[in-house]
Parts: structure tokens; C-alpha cells; sequence
């Protein structure tokens, strides 16, 4: 008699064999998606330009880098501190907006995209954070949920980080500019002519003070004075009218501009020195010294102007505030080379009266 073949009994599933192999959609399921090409796919849909860069890590080690970063307070910032991401994706845009794309711990088909802070900026953490959020591995629907509900957070997160950067810039500007005028006087004598060396020599470190805190602003800059642009018309119009917007806002775009063009100057000059010729450190350093005094006009114009940038924030967000130009900066630019025989007229224009033009260059004794 033939042997009897046990069968399973019903509704017992039977285990996995080669004569049983697991179904392609059971194995699908709990396998992870592809994050790189999640990422690119995602890049490709976002509004505007964006390049994705994926590396993997397997050590806990490895994720503070970029840890320190992240601009989130919820569910991903969880996820970075509790678990080990092993792979992760950075999409950059053009603007500098940066998001990082991780693998979402315990979901084999999610993902979460997080936005990073600002580079250049010490400032974010005194701004909300835009959280990031949960996607699926669908590229498309993915895109339409960051474009909707991430990227205006972020956008909104930078720019309000940006202001703030001005701002301390700003303050820092008026530090800079009250201790050379405690020592200036001191190295000139009754007639205000420099006594000696010490004079240059200080007033090269104020220019390369005020140019550091210039120079960031190169870069995002003009976003900031072209959304202040874009919010003008929008705004209360006595706050246009005795803040004097539109011409700040002028003065500061043209600050940029100069400060855009000294800078590539220097770059020229630095890009045709010999790395390997003996006096290659002195010449690039006698670059820089030059290319600080030349930025010092629109340092100190940016300084002095960009203030309206933090009002007109201000009044964005349902506070108008009048403008108050700080009497430190109307003394600099009153003394400054570039208004020299323009009286405290420059600084006190009536808001019907056309505003002033940069002026050239005039010879003084001793720069303010």
C-alpha cells in the first residue's frame, strides 16, 4: 500500500522551500526601496534644480557631520539620534536650500525628507524649525508632498534665518566701527593726520573686520533685497515713505554689486599667482589688504542700509516699525571718503527729495 503524502492543514501557510518559493510581491514588501534612485527620481520632480548625492555608512560615527545640521524638531531628528541611517541622500539646489533623504526606521517603503541649515549661518536655531516629513517611495507623490508642504517651511525658515544674520552682522558692524573711533583719534595728531604707521595698520584690521562680515551676504544677499523688492508694493506706504525703502533697498543692491566685483578683482589676481613662487604668500596677502580697503565703501554701505531688510521683515509679519538709522552709522558714513563735502545732508534727506547717488572718491586725511 502506497504511502499517504501529508498535506498542510487549511489556512496553515507553507513554508518557504525550493519547491515553494516566496511570492515576488511578498519579497518586495519587505525589502527596502532603492534610496539613490528614490532620491534622483525625487530631485528630477522638485521645482527648480536639484542635484542628489547618496553615501552610505555603517556606523553610528559617521552621522554627526550632518546630524548638526539637520533643521528639524520632530520625527526625523528622533530618527537620527535613536537609530543608525545607513544610507542617506543630499539634494542641493542652486539657491543653497539643501534636504537630506533617509530611510524611515521600521517602514520598508517610506522615507523622510528633512531640510539642513543654512551654510554660513549661526543663526538657525533661533529661527522654527521647517520639520521634515514622511513620504512614500512613489518619486512623484513624494515630490508633490515636499513641494507643498516642505519646501514653502524652508524657504520661509531661510530667509527668516538670513534677516536675522543681517541683523547681528549689523550690530557687529557698530562694535567695529565704535573701536576705531576710540583709537583713531589717538594715532592722529590735532590736525587729524595720520602720526605714524599704526594708523594704516589698524585701519587695515577695521577693513578686514567689516569685510567679513560683508562678505557672506555676496551670496545670499541679493535673494534677500529681491524678496524685499518683490514685498514692497504689499507693504503699509507711510512705512515706504519714512523709511525711504525703495532707495535703501537701491543702495543695498549696489553694494552688492561693488562688493561682487572686488571681490572677483582679487580672485583674478589670486588665480594667476605661482602656488610654488617664494613670494606667491606675500603677494596673495597684499591681494587681500587691497581688496578689504576697496570693500570698504560697500561694507560700510551694507552696514549702514541694511537694516531696512530686518524692518521690512517686520512689517512682512504685521509689525511696521519706522526706520531709525543708528547715529554710529550716520557719524561713519558721514566721515566717510564718499561723502566728504556732502554735509549731514546725507544722511538727512527729506523723503521728497531724490536720494543721493555714490559719490567718487574724494582725498581726506584720514578715512572714516
Amino acid at each position: 500500500m502506497s504511502e499517504r503524502i501529508p498535506t498542510p492543514a487549511a489556512g496553515t501557510p507553507a513554508s518557504p522551500s525550493a519547491d515553494h518559493p516566496v511570492s515576488l510581491a511578498a519579497r518586495k514588501a519587505s525589502e527596502r526601496a532603492d534610496l539613490a534612485t528614490f532620491a534622483q527620481d525625487l530631485a528630477a520632480r522638485l521645482p527648480g534644480s536639484w542635484t542628489a548625492v547618496t553615501q552610505e555608512h555603517a556606523a553610528y560615527a559617521d552621522q554627526p557631520p550632518l546630524a548638526e545640521r539637520l533643521w528639524d524638531d520632530g520625527h526625523v531628528q528622533w530618527a537620527f539620534e535613536r537609530f543608525v541611517l545607513s544610507r542617506r541622500a543630499v539634494l542641493t539646489t542652486g539657491t543653497g536650500c539643501e534636504l537630506v533623504v533617509v530611510d524611515r526606521p521600521r517602514r520598508t517603503r517610506e522615507f523622510l525628507v528633512a531640510a539642513l541649515q543654512p551654510s554660513g549661518s549661526d543663526v538657525a536655531d533661533r529661527v522654527k524649525a521647517p520639520d521634515g516629513i514622511v513620504v512614500d517611495a512613489d518619486p512623484a507623490r513624494a515630490a508633490s508632498a515636499v513641494a507643498d508642504r516642505l519646501l514653502p517651511r524652508y524657504e520661509q525658515a531661510v530667509r527668516a534665518a538670513r534677516v536675522e544674520q543681517v541683523a547681528v552682522a549689523v550690530a557687529a558692524g557698530e562694535r567695529v566701527l565704535a573701536e576705531w573711533d576710540a583709537i583713531s583719534d589717538s594715532l592722529c595728531d590735532a590736525d587729524h593726520w595720520p602720526l605714524d604707521e599704526r594708523y594704516d595698520l589698524r585701519q587695515q584690521q577695521r577693513d578686514a573686520d567689516m569685510w567679513a562680515l560683508f562678505a557672506p551676504f555676496l551670496d545670499h544677499g541679493p535673494a534677500l533685497v529681491a524678496h524685499a523688492e518683490e514685498m514692497l508694493p504689499f507693504l503699509d506706504p507711510q512705512d515706504r515713505a519714512e523709511g525711504r525703502w525703495p532707495y535703501r533697498l537701491r543702495v543695498l543692491r549696489e553694494a552688492l554689486e561693488g562688493g561682487a566685483r572686488v571681490q572677483a578683482d582679487l580672485e583674478f589676481v589670486t588665480g594667476a599667482l605661482l602656488p610654488d613662487h617664494p613670494r606667491a604668500g606675500a603677494a596673495f596677502a597684499k591681494a587681500v589688504v587691497e581688496r578689504n580697503a576697496e570693500g570698504w565703501h560697500y561694507s560700510l554701505t551694507w552696514m549702514e542700509s541694511g537694516g531696512v531688510l530686518v524692518e521690512m521683515a517686520q512689517a512682512e509679519r504685521g509689525r511696521p516699525v519706522r526706520s531709525q538709522q543708528s547715529a554710529r552709522v550716520q557719524a561713519a558714513r558721514a566721515r566717510s571718503p564718499h561723502t566728504v563735502g556732502q554735509g549731514v545732508a546725507t544722511t538727512a534727506v527729506s523723503v521728497t527729495e531724490a536720494p543721493p547717488g555714490l559719490l567718487a572718491h574724494d582725498r581726506v586725511r584720514r578715512s572714516r
